[in-house]
């Protein structure tokens, strides 16, 4: 089963979740302050299939990418060196309260 967690207080990730949840309704969605400490510190999102964990650009790739089909042309993003992907992502991700 998959679940992604994310910053529920963060109108940004909520919308994202509940736009994942419309399209995998089988998917948990839960807030990011149920995990671990050690993940809370991460501020990012995290999406867990199966024994796998994913944390920033890849959570976002692997969540979309599972919901199959078009979804997953996502996975072109790929191409992009993780350090730069995550490097963005975590731009994006400390001035998502500003949105």
């Amino acid at each position: 089963m998959s679940e992604i967690f994310i910053d529920n207080d963060c109108k940004v990730c909520s919308t994202y979740g509940q736009w994942i949840k419309v399209k995998e309704p089988k998917m948990k969605i839960n807030d990011q302050k149920s995990l671990p400490l050690e993940e809370i510190s991460l501020d990012t999102l995290v999406y867990k299939n199966l024994d796998k964990v994913y944390y920033f650009s890849d959570a976002v790739i692997m969540s979309i990418a599972s919901l199959g089909g078009i979804y997953k042309l996502i996975y072109i993003l790929k191409l992009f060196p993780k350090g730069i992907r995550d490097y963005f992502y975590k731009i994006f991700a400390k001035n998502r309260h500003l949105i």
